[in-house]
């Protein structure tokens, strides 16, 4: 693992890159953290991703670049355009397509074979990036925000194409079941939903227990699938 600097429009983010040990192009997982920040399960999960999937796999420190949880996370509650995940005048998503971008343009990164991991506060750029024709495997462990409808506007779930990985629970407030299934409607097939009896931020009990371990399980076999 090597830390390395994204030098955004707004800040200079650091970042963990995790390089496939190949030598030619590999695919590329942009791997986001949720509320809690960059964890020790996030960096075992980019290294079993890396090591055993031979992925590149880049894990954005959102709260870095001079930027605290508490001012990242305002963006998100007090700014309309952000809480209902709209495409435009969203300045979080607007970053998040910029990290990817950038991650596109590390040498060793196939920049047509993308992965797309979000969770919680970032489930919703999933949705997004699942649009862009590189996104191949977009997986997201619940979308918290946006808060109409399905939780993404209709317009943009209109445009997506492909399959996405989703990983939900049965009771969670910040990403009720309703939501799911709207979005399951507006997909039209594309939604692979996964169900569990775990607690919101499934993520965090990748290696703790069976049932988070078979998350785990699901989405590396969605990469290794999707990703070619």
């Amino acid at each position: 693992m090597q830390t390395v600097e994204l030098p955004l429009l707004n800040r200079t983010l650091e970042a963990y890159f995790y390089e496939a040990d190949s030598n030619e192009k590999r695919p590329g997982i942009l791997f986001l953290p949720d509320l809690t920040g960059v964890q020790k399960t996030t960096h075992k999960s980019a290294e079993i991703l890396c090591n055993e999937g031979n992925f590149n796999v880049l894990i954005p420190n959102l709260y870095s670049g001079g930027t605290s949880a508490q001012k990242y996370c305002t963006q998100f509650f007090f700014n309309a355009l952000a809480r209902n995940n709209e495409p435009t005048g969203n300045a979080p998503l607007a970053e998040f397509f910029e990290i990817l971008d950038q991650f596109k343009e590390f040498d060793t990164v196939d920049e047509n074979n993308i992965g797309v991991v979000g969770q919680c506060l970032t489930g919703g750029f999933v949705l997004h990036a699942a649009i862009r024709p590189e996104v191949k495997a977009p997986v997201v462990f619940h979308h918290s925000f946006g808060l109409k409808g399905s939780g993404i506007p209709k317009s943009c779930s209109s445009l997506i194409d492909k399959k996405i990985q989703g990983h939900f629970v049965y009771v969670d407030p910040f990403c009720p079941i309703w939501r799911v299934k709207q979005l399951e409607e507006e997909l039209h097939g594309n939604l692979e939903a996964h169900w569990y009896n775990l607690p919101h931020g499934i993520p965090h009990l990748f290696f703790n227990n069976e049932k988070g371990q078979h998350a785990f399980n699901n989405m590396m076999k969605f990469f290794e699938t999707q990703l070619k």
